[in-house]
């Protein structure tokens, strides 16, 4: 059992019967086969059982194990959703249950730490609303519960932890601990204490026992020490032979602390003797000369500028000079005796593994490759670019290889500067990409590692574009000019706000706050602050030909784990286009957001999930009709849905841009396809006649396979091209190459129908409408809310309607929400109205019966 787990067992143990009550309780108030409670280790994933419900009562040393997914799952939710006791290791006593689901419930400490896990065994892979709310609330119960006892008894299991400590730190330094009571005449000593007394380590050691082993003569030296001590400051060391228990000769420095009592007939006398004694034999085996020789070869390869190390043929790094601190940050008595895999990663620029991970290979190659690129890992985590020379040799009989290694991690560095045209932003002077990604390196390597999170910002000007076309390049320039001198004044020149200012891209200027969080809510605090310090003194109105020009931007800040310093992590989390929403009130120049932490760790495992959605059947379709003046169903739009198993039904808000971002968008498209297809047949099979319009994305047209692709599924399902309408971006049709406006085409000449979704919102030019085959509009639903209320933005919509009727082109009202909007749409012209008044998006099973309630 780990050591977690004992410091949660000694707390549940003294309030067992107040956990066990309350588990029975919630289990018969759950329908729950068994809850279990249990102290989890999640690098091992090893759960170890405290307590359960009076029906299952188990040992303290039983476990289970969990799977690595669960793990992954815990910094992310409270209450995971049920998941086959399969993927578990049950011991035998919870074998019955290996057809059912477990729901795990994080238990954590009052520093917000995963301790413990709460385990509720239910029948059913689905739980119902009051069973997800009655085990989320035995879990708050719990963690309460356990929290209490902590502060109240902070102290009760932690004298048993601390012993175990001293005695694994004593082995591994292999210095003894020793205690004397002189009134009591007791002798107590730790394991390795005993070791070097040559005595079995179970057996207890009597004083005179240890006594009997130092010469009369050192008696009669450690005697007088004793009373000088006594005089003195209560404290020598004494260093002496003596011969063990096992007749073995030994050479010990011995350390002792005198405690003294005073009493008032006798004056001072000693209550205690304690102290430690260490083995100094393999020292003074060393004779005199092979100590100097010793030192003159440590100080050569000290003066030696690489590192050098001794490695034997089991991977023991058997010595290292003092250059191992500088470029890999280990002090050399941290890496003597340790594996050499500790340090190594993989070559440079390959995905093979690291020759040190194969050692008797390493002897065989390195006679024929005598350098290697390497990545060895520095003691605070990072990767450092290395250049090792490899050299076998042979001493006393022993195969041995000597490593030289030397740092060529800057002079990487200096090779990319040179292959750049320049680390400084011609215009501004400001850094640019390529000084930011080593300013990101270096800062890496030296952030510590007590405060993991760091802040940065990105600052995009949204209206360098309209400046450009009304003033030219050269005012783009000097608006750069004059944002990058405030940068530096506020953030640069000053010490109350300190960060280093980066312009990485036209119109991004990028910050790294110069201070290091240990919590989320501080830097959150700092962020705000700083995007204040902008608006008040960077983003103010610049004065070009005697008028104020308005700098709008969007701000964002996030904080991210120095494990994440790299500019395309920084990038990523950054990357958010500023979107214009149109409304009644007037824009904010300066919008502001702010990413915290665990939105990139949920952002990654998101990524991470999205490639196996299709593969475990995680995804599914919901179906918003659309309906006529009439009120009839004319058509459905197809929305694609994810139920990750562990995080629930995903917003697709959240992963449609991540799979956009990570090419999952095209394999998704087909397989929508393929889904929508299917459900047309089944309802021509059934004689119900309805169309289904799908989204299709300008990377699914980029795609040279996609139209074939696609156009096998409908030929394969048998389907009308008709019946299909397929909905395409404005910005993808305006901006799109024209290998994009060839293949709507090509879908056109096929038969499909082609609509343009969210018209209006984009930069709009209406000569597309024309040149290509588009037979619908749909209208944002930002115009349609717009319209309560305001004149104008009706006649905008009004307009739009007369523009689609001259050109044949149907109009849809996307978004209708109130009966007013349904009304005013109807005036404005629109033919088509779809929304949450009208019916939120559906099930199949909900859509097939809406369609056979609106046909009667």
């Amino acid at each position: 059992m780990d050591l977690r787990s004992e410091r949660m067992l000694s707390t549940v143990r003294t309030t067992q019967h107040n956990f066990a009550a309350l588990l029975t309780e919630n289990k018969t108030k759950a329908h729950a086969l068994c809850i279990l409670l249990a102290s989890i280790n999640q690098n091992s994933g090893r759960a170890t059982i405290v307590a359960s419900d009076t029906n299952h009562s188990l040992d303290d040393a039983q476990s289970i194990v969990f799977p690595t997914h669960v793990l992954l799952m815990f910094p992310l939710t409270h209450l995971s959703a049920p998941i086959p006791c399969s993927e578990f290791e049950l011991p035998d006593s919870l074998k019955q249950y290996c057809n059912h689901h477990i729901v795990v419930a994080m238990i954590r400490d009052v520093q917000g730490e995963v301790i413990g896990a709460l385990l509720t065994f239910v029948q059913h892979n689905v739980l119902n609303a009051r069973q997800h709310a009655l085990i989320d609330i035995t879990r708050q119960k719990v963690e309460v519960s356990y929290q209490h006892e902590l502060v109240r008894h902070p102290y009760s299991d932690k004298l048993s932890e601390q012993l175990s400590l001293l005695e694994k730190v004593s082995s591994i330094s292999k210095v003894g601990a020793w205690e004397i009571d002189r009134f009591a005449g007791n002798f107590s000593s730790t394991a390795v204490m005993k070791q070097f007394l040559g005595l079995p380590q179970i057996r207890n050691v009597s004083l005179r026992e240890v006594l009997s082993m130092i010469a009369p003569s050192d008696k009669v030296t450690l005697k007088r020490k004793i009373i000088k001590a006594l005089k003195g400051d209560r404290q020598f060391s004494m260093h002496f032979n003596f011969r063990d228990k096992q007749g073995q000769t030994k050479s010990i420095k011995l350390s002792i602390f005198l405690q003294i009592e005073k009493s008032k007939r006798q004056g001072l006398k000693i209550a205690r003797f304690y102290g430690t004694a260490q083995d100094e034999t393999d020292i003074q085996r060393l004779s005199e000369s092979q100590h100097n020789y010793t030192n003159y070869l440590a100080t050569l390869l000290n003066s030696v500028d690489s590192v050098v190390l001794c490695i034997d043929e089991n991977g023991t790094i058997l010595s290292a000079n003092d250059h191992l601190s500088s470029v890999l940050g280990f002090e050399p008595d941290e890496l003597i005796g340790q594996d050499v895999r500790l340090i190594s990663t993989k070559v440079q620029n390959s995905d093979s593994l690291s020759l040190f991970s194969n050692l008797s290979a390493v002897f065989k190659t390195c006679a024929e490759k005598r350098d290697v690129r390497e990545c060895l890992r520095h003691k605070s985590g990072k990767r450092i670019s290395c250049e090792v020379s490899l050299k076998p040799c042979v001493i006393d009989g022993q195969r041995l290889m000597v490593a030289s290694i030397r740092d060529v991690s800057s002079h990487h560095f200096e090779l990319e500067h040179f292959k750049q045209l320049a680390l400084s932003d011609a215009v501004t002077g400001l850094p640019n990409q390529h000084q930011f990604e080593r300013y990101l390196g270096e800062k890496g390597r030296l952030t510590s590692s007590s405060e993991p999170l760091s802040l940065f910002m990105c600052v995009n000007i949204c209206n360098f574009n309209e400046y450009e076309e009304a003033f030219g390049e050269p005012t783009i320039d000097y608006i750069s000019r004059i944002l990058a001198s405030r940068f530096v004044r506020v953030f640069e020149d000053k010490s109350s706000y300190k960060a280093r200012v980066f312009k990485c891209s036209r119109g991004a200027f990028f910050l790294h706050i110069d201070q290091c969080f240990s919590e989320e809510t501080d830097a959150i605090k700092v962020a705000k602050n700083y995007a204040n310090q902008l608006q008040e003194h960077v983003l103010l109105p610049i004065t070009l030909h005697n008028s104020l020009l308005t700098i709008e931007t969007q701000t964002i800040s996030c904080t991210l784990p120095t494990t994440h310093f790299s500019f395309k992590k920084i990038r990523e989390t950054l990357a958010h286009k500023p979107r214009r929403v149109i409304s009644d009130q007037p824009p904010s120049a300066n919008d502001y957001i702010h990413i915290k932490a665990s939105d990139v760790e949920r952002y990654s495992y998101v990524k991470r999930s999205l490639g196996r959605a299709i593969s475990n059947d995680e995804l599914f379709i919901e179906l918003q009709p659309q309906y006529d003046g009439l009120n009839n169903v004319i058509s459905s739009e197809v929305l694609l849905r994810w139920n990750h198993p562990h995080l629930g039904v995903v917003n697709p808000a959240e992963f449609i841009p991540i799979a956009e971002e990570n090419e999952y968008i095209a394999e998704f498209g087909l397989w929508v396809c393929n889904e929508a297809c299917k459900l047309l047949k089944d309802c021509q099979t059934q004689h119900i006649d309805t169309k289904l319009s799908i989204n299709i994305s300008a990377k699914h047209l980029a795609r040279a396979d996609f139209v074939g692709k696609f156009l096998a599924i409908v030929n394969k399902w048998q389907v009308p091209h008709e019946s299909l309408t397929l909905e395409l971006t404005e910005g993808a049709l305006i901006r799109g190459v024209s290998v994009i406006q060839y293949r709507v085409r090509e879908l056109a000449e096929q038969g499909f129908s082609l609509s343009i979704d969210d018209f209006g919102i984009g930069e709009s030019n209406l000569n597309y409408l024309q040149d290509l085959p588009i037979k619908e509009l749909k209208v944002d639903k930002v115009f349609i809310e717009a319209m309560e209320g305001s004149e104008q933005k009706t006649l905008l919509v009004t307009s739009i309607c007369n523009m689609a009727k001259a050109l044949h082109l149907n109009t849809v009202a996307e978004g209708i929400e109130t009966t007013q909007q349904l009304d005013q749409a109807k005036a404005c012209g629109c033919s088509a109205f779809q929304g949450f008044y009208l019916d939120k998006p559906m099930s199949i099973s909900d859509w097939r019966d809406r369609l056979g309630h609106n046909s009667q």
